[in-house]
């Protein structure tokens, strides 16, 4: 053998061994117990770090999957999708498994999209989980992922909006209140300081 094709080989090993002490160096970074509250804490800051394996039922999972919590007999942890899908699992589909990174439930942007259309009335939580067709805890857990806000706050951000747009328009200050859904002048005005950092009346004064 000649030496640059030792060389080449010799080179060859070298990258492959980096990449089997990176792999190896992640997993032992994930312990098994790590992993294991990472599951049971439903904590989305390991998703597409380690998948949960589900043997009992066929499936695999992100840890954040809200999904009633498996027995741990039957759990195995893999490093990637692709090493549970050789296992024979395939990916869950409330937690879109198999679409990580890109997890945003079909629901999620026409919640958004009626809130913001209906922001003349006062939305429930119970109302959105409906509209949604999940628990409100999972509806609250993606608001805050995607737009770092609960639903509520994102909602009422829409109204504040609004009156804040009819304000510039000329409406007066309680016409502004009732039309966002406000049955308060007070609690209004308070919301409205607490959002934008002036008072409904500085700003129509302002917008004038």
């Amino acid at each position: 053998m000649n030496v640059s094709r030792k060389t080449d080989i010799d080179a060859r090993f070298a990258v492959a061994g980096c990449y089997v002490r990176a792999y190896f160096g992640v997993m032992t970074t994930l312990s098994y117990d790590r992993m294991v509250r990472a599951m049971r804490e439903n904590d989305a800051s390991f998703d597409g770090r380690c998948y949960v394996g589900v043997h009992s039922t066929g499936i695999y999972c992100l840890p954040s999957c809200p999904a009633r919590l498996p027995l741990l007999k039957n759990v195995r942890f893999y490093r990637t999708r692709e090493e549970a899908i050789a296992a024979g699992l395939r990916g869950c589909k409330r937690c879109r498994a198999e679409r990580y990174p890109d997890t945003l439930p079909d629901w999620l942007p026409e919640l958004i999209g009626v809130m913001r259309r209906n922001r003349s009335e006062r939305l429930t939580e119970s109302m959105l989980a409906e509209l949604a067709g999940v628990d409100i805890t999972t509806v609250r857990r993606h608001f805050r992922a995607q737009l770092g806000l609960s639903p509520m706050a994102f909602h009422r951000r829409q109204r504040l909006l609004y009156a804040r747009q009819l304000l510039s328009e000329g409406a007066d200050y309680l016409s502004a209140a009732f039309a966002c859904g406000y049955e308060s002048a007070s609690g209004f005005r308070e919301a409205f300081h607490r959002e934008f950092g002036t008072t409904p009346g500085r700003m129509k004064n302002h917008a004038g």
